[in-house]
Protein backbone atom coordinates (compact mmCIF):
# COMPACT_ATOMS: atom_id res chain seq x y z
CA UNK A 1 0.00 0.00 0.00
CA UNK A 2 2.82 2.48 0.81
CA UNK A 3 4.64 2.00 -2.37
CA UNK A 4 1.89 2.78 -4.77
CA UNK A 5 1.16 5.69 -2.33
CA UNK A 6 5.14 6.99 -2.73
CA UNK A 7 5.34 6.60 -6.26
CA UNK A 8 1.95 8.30 -7.34
CA UNK A 9 3.34 11.63 -4.20
CA UNK A 10 6.88 11.46 -6.52
CA UNK A 11 5.20 11.07 -9.82
CA UNK A 12 6.83 7.72 -10.28
CA UNK A 13 3.88 6.09 -10.60
CA UNK A 14 2.38 4.49 -14.36
CA UNK A 15 0.24 1.90 -15.40
CA UNK A 16 3.28 -0.57 -15.33
CA UNK A 17 4.35 -0.02 -11.96
CA UNK A 18 0.46 -0.66 -10.93
CA UNK A 19 0.44 -4.28 -12.85
CA UNK A 20 3.66 -5.12 -11.33
CA UNK A 21 2.82 -4.54 -7.82
CA UNK A 22 -0.53 -6.12 -8.34
CA UNK A 23 0.91 -8.88 -9.80
CA UNK A 24 3.59 -9.35 -7.12
CA UNK A 25 0.71 -8.88 -4.76
CA UNK A 26 -0.98 -11.69 -6.47
CA UNK A 27 1.99 -13.97 -5.85
CA UNK A 28 2.71 -13.61 -2.56
CA UNK A 29 -1.35 -13.83 -1.67
CA UNK A 30 -0.64 -17.30 -3.40
CA UNK A 31 1.95 -18.25 -1.31
CA UNK A 32 0.41 -16.92 2.13
CA UNK A 33 -2.60 -18.56 1.61
CA UNK A 34 -0.52 -21.97 0.75
CA UNK A 35 0.96 -21.67 4.21
CA UNK A 36 -2.23 -20.87 5.60
CA UNK A 37 -4.01 -24.06 3.90
CA UNK A 38 -0.89 -26.42 4.56
CA UNK A 39 -1.10 -25.06 8.66
CA UNK A 40 -5.10 -25.28 9.11
CA UNK A 41 -6.08 -27.97 7.18
CA UNK A 42 -4.61 -31.85 7.31
CA UNK A 43 -3.72 -32.59 3.96
CA UNK A 44 -4.99 -32.39 0.79
CA UNK A 45 -8.51 -32.61 0.37
CA UNK A 46 -11.59 -30.59 -0.99
CA UNK A 47 -11.05 -27.88 1.86
CA UNK A 48 -7.84 -27.14 0.72
CA UNK A 49 -8.81 -26.59 -2.56
CA UNK A 50 -12.36 -24.52 -1.83
CA UNK A 51 -9.69 -22.56 0.35
CA UNK A 52 -7.10 -21.37 -1.43
CA UNK A 53 -9.68 -21.01 -4.41
CA UNK A 54 -12.00 -18.46 -2.27
CA UNK A 55 -9.17 -16.47 -1.07
CA UNK A 56 -8.09 -16.24 -5.11
CA UNK A 57 -11.34 -15.02 -5.72
CA UNK A 58 -11.75 -12.70 -3.13
CA UNK A 59 -8.30 -10.84 -4.49
CA UNK A 60 -9.06 -10.96 -8.25
CA UNK A 61 -12.54 -9.65 -7.25
CA UNK A 62 -11.23 -6.73 -5.31
CA UNK A 63 -8.65 -5.80 -8.00
CA UNK A 64 -11.02 -5.82 -10.58
CA UNK A 65 -13.17 -3.77 -8.94
CA UNK A 66 -10.27 -1.42 -8.43
CA UNK A 67 -9.46 -1.95 -12.69
CA UNK A 68 -13.43 -0.95 -12.71
CA UNK A 69 -13.83 2.27 -10.27
CA UNK A 70 -10.64 3.30 -10.43
CA UNK A 71 -10.70 3.32 -6.35
CA UNK A 72 -9.44 0.18 -4.55
CA UNK A 73 -11.82 0.07 -1.00
CA UNK A 74 -10.02 -1.63 1.94
CA UNK A 75 -10.58 -2.28 5.64
CA UNK A 76 -9.49 1.09 6.39
CA UNK A 77 -11.45 3.19 3.78
CA UNK A 78 -11.02 3.80 -0.14
CA UNK A 79 -7.64 4.46 -1.66
CA UNK A 80 -7.26 6.22 -4.98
Amino acid sequence: AMDGKQARRTGAGSPLGQLFDHGCDACVTICLHAVAVGIFTPGPNNWTVALQMSTQLVFFLSQWNEYTTHVLTIAVGPKG
